[in-house]
């Protein structure tokens, strides 16, 4: 199983080495405005991230001596560091389950490609899994403070809190208390540092972005476009991000907004009944974990090819929690990995061809790789749905401990 994984880690780190790297942007996107931290301050670095993530991407600024390139290697060999981290947690907890979880975990993040190690989603995707593998070994303490963590750098992890609190008064209580005082610490030095504004800057980033063209809302514009049908255009946003605009996008556009909040009322309402009906168990608590992170991508106007990494390392952990040998979590499984690698033939092999304008051969190209766009996002759809059934299957009114099978 190392050699697999060594491999494949081989494999990805040098296809990233004879790529040029041209299509990994947001590195370097990190870089220019770590390295001129100093002069702009933090109200004007990286708005769009919590001020922890920015003292986190400056650890490989100082590693790299402040060079990009030394800033790119730094930054890859942290987050490879990361990967091999959680890959021996797998291993060392992980039982008779543990050769399937690595070997998922593996098989994962060589489909995501370099994009796994050229992005820091990558943190927030095992921190969520080491939170579940810290409830299996009652460790909720541990738990909370790692999605403390994970919602310090990216803010969305809070909502997987509500995921410790289902298994027991004490547990909740040790698992409220870490997460509320890393939250507490981290926001108190973000405010200190950086004022305010910054400290809610990210909460407001999104709320003018136009339609993302990953986003499962831009799908129809984006396979109508492929075929050459209707008046589309695909610009650069100064949110560094591509968008789509043109015939039908605002209806979309508003079908986003509201499916947003439709989104966080389906989660609030899962973790309710959850919490209500009491006696949860941990095996559930893994399904309310991914259904809450497919939710958050299914009904988001914006999606880039990081977001795929955060079901990865909750995935590898809910097989060693529930048993790879439950057919339910087998399709899952294999649907996951089909829509990741659908999501690396669109991002970053097909990316190029999908945002620019063509014409006759490059036109065909386009609509073909539009066909895989389309059929990624249909895939996570159905990954939403298989998800709300199954949770659905627990929650039901009338039923008390339904096998997950």
């Amino acid at each position: 199983m190392l050699c697999v994984w060594f491999a494949s880690r081989v494999l990805v780190l040098g296809i990233s080495v004879l790529s040029g790297l041209g299509t990994q942007s947001d590195v370097f996107y990190y870089f220019d405005h770590i390295n001129a931290l100093g002069a702009s301050g933090p109200a004007q670095t990286m708005p769009e991230y919590p001020i922890p993530a920015v003292w986190l991407l400056a650890v490989p600024w100082l590693l790299g001596l402040g060079r990009s390139t030394g800033y790119v290697i730094a930054f890859a060999c942290l987050m490879l560091a990361l990967d091999a981290a959680f890959t021996y947690t797998l291993w060392r907890t992980g039982g008779r389950r543990r050769s399937q979880a690595v070997l998922l975990w593996t098989v994962f993040l060589m489909l995501i490609g370099p994009t796994a190690y050229m992005r820091f989603d990558l943190i927030v995707s095992v921190m969520a899994g080491w939170a579940l593998l810290a409830m299996r070994r009652r460790r909720p303490g541990i738990a909370g403070a790692l999605i403390g963590v994970g919602a310090a750098v990216k803010l969305w992890p809070a909502l997987l809190w509500p995921a410790l609190c289902g298994l027991g008064r004490r547990t909740a209580v040790r698992a409220t208390a870490a997460f509320g005082v890393v939250g507490l610490v981290a926001a108190g030095a973000a405010w200190a540092w950086a004022g305010w504004d910054r400290l809610v800057s990210p909460l407001v980033y999104q709320s003018d972005r136009g339609l993302q063209i990953e986003s499962v809302f831009a799908s129809v514009p984006m396979l109508l476009r492929g075929l050459g049908l209707g008046d589309f255009a695909v610009t650069l946003s100064r949110y560094q991000a591509f968008e789509i605009w043109g015939t039908g996008v605002q209806l979309w556009l508003r079908a986003a907004s509201v499916a947003v909040y439709l989104g966080y009322g389906l989660i609030l309402v899962a973790y309710a009944a959850w919490l209500w009906r009491g006696h949860g168990r941990l095996d559930e608590a893994a399904v309310l974990v991914l259904l809450a992170i497919t939710t958050l991508i299914v009904t988001n106007k914006t999606f880039s090819p990081q977001y795929v990494i955060w079901l990865g390392a909750p995935l590898a952990a809910a097989v060693i929690i529930i048993g790879d040998g439950r057919p339910r979590l087998r399709r899952l499984c294999v649907l996951v990995l089909a829509m990741t690698l659908a999501t690396l033939l669109v991002y970053p092999l097909g990316y190029t061809t999908l945002v620019r304008d063509a014409a006759g051969w490059t036109q065909v190209a386009r609509g073909a790789v539009t066909v895989v766009l389309v059929a990624r996002n249909a895939m996570l759809v159905w990954i939403e749905i298989q998800l709300i059934r199954w949770a659905y299957g627990f929650l039901k009114p009338g039923t008390e401990r339904e096998v997950l099978a």
